[in-house]
């Protein structure tokens, strides 16, 4: 066997990832770049079961992560948020890292509202966590995942990643004036770029209203401030998506791909289903090419693509006129 193909092999079985050079030498045959979307996982299962059906959703889980693992074209698979199982613990927050450590390729992560905002009581029972430990949460996240909020760039694209950083309040997702006036100068000094926005909590106004027996995401469950958002985002046309876990939205819901989805009309909030409800795992994946943004949903139960949810959004920017 050639050098090269017992090397192969041998990476292969260590679970090695490829060199960087390697990796760049693929990229360069495509005309796009791949982002998957991974939310809402809570491993190993955010309901409280035991036994097989405990044993069960991890297999699912972790069949799930191994596609995602075994697709040679990936660039980045961004995490966005509930990655923990419940409560935000030093034990859970073990547990997912070894999960996520299982996916070879590169990674984004923010947090959810799972990750910092609940703990348990004495009894050890779930519940909302007081300053202490919203804080402790925050630095524990910091050690296992890196920043609360941070930006990269990917072909021609920047990403901007949110995470909740406020310790007071009782929205699920809100970001302090320090994060967004980060997020303003950020847009601001890239206002050539398409620009794509992560964010645990979706944007407000960008569900359907409440239905008999459905309930829509309320204030608490929308990015806040919700108003300093929008004016913000109302200046910045760079933006072209805003892709959002937290609401558990799965294929087939109304929210899932609707006109609504549009903030003002023109940001794309993608919404994505979680890994816990069932045995079904859906991942949206966005292929970056130079002039579009081509956003599929995979059936990882079913080993298919769905092309009844395929979206193209424009990448390309107007040009200013001159002052």
């Amino acid at each position: 066997m050639a050098r090269s193909g017992w090397f192969k092999k041998l990476q292969s079985v260590l679970g090695i990832a490829p060199s960087f050079s390697a990796v760049r030498s693929k990229r360069a045959g495509r005309a796009y770049r791949r982002i998957v979307v991974l939310s809402d996982i809570h491993y190993p299962s955010k309901t409280c079961i035991s036994g097989a059906p405990y044993m069960n959703k991890m297999a699912t889980k972790e069949n799930a992560l191994h596609d995602i693992s075994h697709w040679r074209d990936v660039d980045l698979s961004v995490f966005t948020g509930d990655m923990v199982q419940r409560d935000g613990s030093q034990a859970e927050y073990a547990t997912v890292k070894a999960f996520v450590r299982g996916l070879r390729c590169r990674k984004a992560f923010i947090a959810g509202n799972h990750e910092l905002l609940y703990s348990k009581d004495g009894a050890g029972h779930f519940t909302t966590a007081g300053l202490f430990d919203r804080i402790l949460h925050m630095k524990r996240y910091t050690r296992t995942f890196g920043p609360l909020y941070y930006m990269r760039r990917l072909y021609g694209y920047v990403l901007i990643f949110l995470s909740p950083d406020v310790t007071t309040g009782q929205a699920a997702v809100e970001l302090s004036q320090q994060q967004l006036h980060w997020l303003q100068q950020v847009l601001t000094e890239n206002r050539d770029a398409p620009t794509i926005i992560f964010c645990h909590a979706p944007l407000a106004g960008t569900a359907l209203p409440d239905a008999a027996g459905v309930s829509r995401p309320g204030e608490r469950d929308v990015a806040q401030p919700a108003q300093a958002l929008a004016d913000i985002l109302r200046h910045q046309p760079q933006v072209r998506l805003w892709v959002s876990g937290h609401t558990h939205t799965r294929p087939g819901d109304p929210d899932f791909m609707n006109p609504v989805n549009y903030f003002d009309g023109r940001i794309l909030n993608v919404y994505n289903g979680d890994w816990d409800d069932n045995e079904a795992i859906y991942t949206n994946s966005l292929y970056l090419f130079a002039d579009r943004i081509v956003i599929r949903t995979y059936s990882h139960k079913d080993h298919c693509w769905l092309p009844q949810f395929d979206r193209v959004v424009t990448a390309v920017l107007r040009k200013r006129l001159a002052a």
